[in-house]
């Protein structure tokens, strides 16, 4: 055995900081009194997530370096596309058996997934070499070390293979000069394209941490993760306060949002929360002090037809508020409810309606010359006077006319004065003003209604909460829309028009939307597209937790997708999920105190 021996001069600087002797055997090198051994990976995952290769760079007696030369991108595609071809070939041979068939269609499967990127993505590629180094004190040490290495290695899809008799060239690759020696330029096992490259840097962060705000979790590396909506660091990419949540039932999206919406609170934001399904809100709105109303006809009442007393115009760049602006909105408002309430109504039956709802407010004196604050609670109209009108009309008019209105009245004659009358039949009970810092509104006793009635209700409170947001600009609000699919009805798109309204304007309340959903393809549905899309993508803050296969197929190009957080996503557990931050994204998982957990769950009892 032949062993290359390097002494250092004694009177040189660099034996301040080296070695006196580097002694390289045919798997080991000897640092003075160390022992060392240098791996290259040869094998890599087929799938890979950000900073995958961390935890190979973070084991003790462990450092690696990553090498990569950018590539030829028209002669590799050339070379793949001729390889691609080659292993087509072999697939098709009869002499393959099960196992040389599943390497040979990995192979192309690989080989077109980069060629998809190279062309469609554009991305740049590299030829790459990936080289650590185990540090010991002794040979006993460095062995165990090295095993554990290749266990790590293993259980992530590599193979880390000592370089036999190349251990010089592997301790030059893995120094910190950048330098890829001759002797290691036939050991880049694979082409990577860039996002590969970045993602495995294992010194770069894939974490969310502002510095301030709320904690959400920890990350995959138990970093913590850190989110301010309302102060983020300009570097964060934060467009606006609002918030997207998206998961399939049983993903843990309303724990995680019971954890987020304290901790906002805790902070001094104000909540408003429409839980429309499962009283999940309930407790933490008791314990906390809010105002729980029971939206769904218990005593509590919201005429559509009544806004809050102090509402405000509905811009908040206007230089004044104007009473006749603010109530030429809210009549809007009125149609837009009256239009979900009885979808499907033709030109005429509209018309008609609107007119209807018109002189219901000038019966009353009201007109749009009137200042909303200077009306008595008790003098706006409701339901019943524009079901009243109709039938007046019906008795008034002949022909086609006489057969709208009688249409008109047979529909409102259940929300007016039949089986749904206690939802809007009457003056408002709910507090006209934003005194209460956490406020829910639960429709789960409509859970039997028809879908036209707790749609038109889910819309009457969102409307609520969006008068109770525009009294300040000063105070911090969060609206939470739970299972804000109910809202969606293709035949009204001005349901989810006038969500995506609130979204564009809330920010100028010092306010964000948080938006929950468990039905994500509705919001994709061709009729209401353009709103829905536009409400899931411009949110700034966007968590993913656990999803069903069809939900991934839409938010796979919505939110770029990688394979690898499609599987995540597939697969997480509750509270586990990809969090997307302005120009950021973490895989996080949510962790609630065990204070927050017991008083979650309904074990606290101070």
């Amino acid at each position: 055995m032949t062993k290359r021996q390097t002494p250092i001069q004694d009177n040189t600087l660099g034996n301040l900081f080296a070695p006196a002797l580097l002694d390289f055997e045919p798997a080991a090198i000897r640092m003075g009194t160390q022992w060392a051994r240098a791996y290259a990976i040869l094998s890599f995952p087929t799938q890979v997530g950000p900073g995958w290769l961390t935890e190979l760079a973070n084991l003790d007696g462990v450092t690696l370096s990553l090498h990569a030369n950018p590539e030829n991108p028209y002669t590799l595609m050339q070379a793949l596309n001729r390889r691609v071809g080659q292993l087509g070939g072999q697939l098709d041979s009869a002499k393959n058996g099960p196992l040389q068939i599943g390497r040979l269609q990995r192979q192309i499967t690989d080989a077109e997934r980069l060629l998809a990127q190279m062309d469609a993505e554009q991305q740049a590629v590299f030829q790459i070499l990936v080289v650590a180094t185990v540090h010991a004190a002794n040979a006993a040490d460095g062995e165990a070390l090295g095993r554990n290495l290749q266990s790590a290695a293993a259980a992530h899809g590599m193979r880390a293979v000592a370089l036999s008799h190349r251990q010089d060239w592997g301790l030059q690759a893995d120094g910190p000069w950048g330098w890829w020696p001759t002797g290691l330029q036939n050991d880049a096992p694979q082409t990577w394209p860039v996002m590969t490259v970045a993602a495995a840097w294992p010194f770069g962060s894939d974490t969310i941490n502002h510095r301030s705000g709320i904690i959400l979790g920890h990350d995959q590396q138990q970093g913590l993760v850190m989110v301010n909506r309302w102060n983020p660091p300009k570097s964060a990419g934060l467009a606006n306060k609002n918030e997207v949540r998206i998961a399939t039932s049983g993903g843990g999206k309303t724990f995680g949002t019971i954890v987020t919406v304290l901790r906002e609170w805790i902070q001094g934001a104000k909540i408003f929360i429409l839980d429309p399904e499962k009283r999940e809100y309930q407790k933490i709105c008791r314990y906390v002090g809010g105002n729980w109303l029971d939206a769904a006809g218990g005593s509590t009442r919201i005429n559509p037809f009544q806004p809050v007393s102090n509402i405000v115009a509905s811009d908040p760049d206007a230089e004044t508020d104007s009473p006749e602006l603010a109530l030429r909105q809210h009549i809007q408002q009125v149609l837009t409810f009256l239009q979900t309430l009885l979808p499907g109504l033709d030109a005429i039956h509209q018309s008609l309606l609107a007119g209807a709802v018109r002189q219901a407010y000038a019966h009353r004196g009201i007109v749009e010359t009137v200042d909303p604050l200077t009306v008595p609670a008790d003098q706006w109209p409701t339901i019943v006077d524009v079901y009243e009108h109709c039938g007046d009309q019906q008795t008034k008019t002949t022909g086609h006319t006489q057969e709208v209105w009688a249409d008109l009245a047979a529909l409102l004659q259940e929300p007016a004065v039949g089986a749904f009358a206690h939802l809007w039949a009457g003056r408002s009970t709910v507090p006209v003003t934003a005194d209460a810092d956490f406020v829910v509104a639960d429709l789960m006793q409509l859970h039997k209604a028809p879908a036209t009635i707790k749609r038109a209700q889910y819309l009457n409170v969102l409307n609520y909460f969006w008068d109770l947001v525009r009294q300040s600009k000063a105070d911090r609000k969060l609206l939470v829309a739970d299972e804000a699919w109910m809202l969606i009805d293709p035949q009204n798109p001005e349901t989810l028009r006038f969500l995506g309204q609130v979204a564009r304007l809330i920010r100028g309340y010092n306010g964000g939307l948080m938006t929950i959903t468990q039905k994500v393809y509705d919001f994709l549905a061709p009729e209401v597209r353009r709103d829905g899309e536009a409400i899931l993508t411009n949110a700034a803050i966007r968590l993913l937790l656990r999803q069903d296969k069809k939900d991934l197929e839409y938010l796979v190009p919505l939110f770029a997708l990688s394979d690898e957080q499609q599987s995540l996503l597939l697969s997480a557990d509750p509270g586990d999920g990809l969090l997307l931050v302005g120009n950021s994204r973490a895989w996080i998982h949510i962790d609630p105190t065990p204070g927050e957990t017991a008083l979650i769950e309904g074990r606290r009892r101070d």
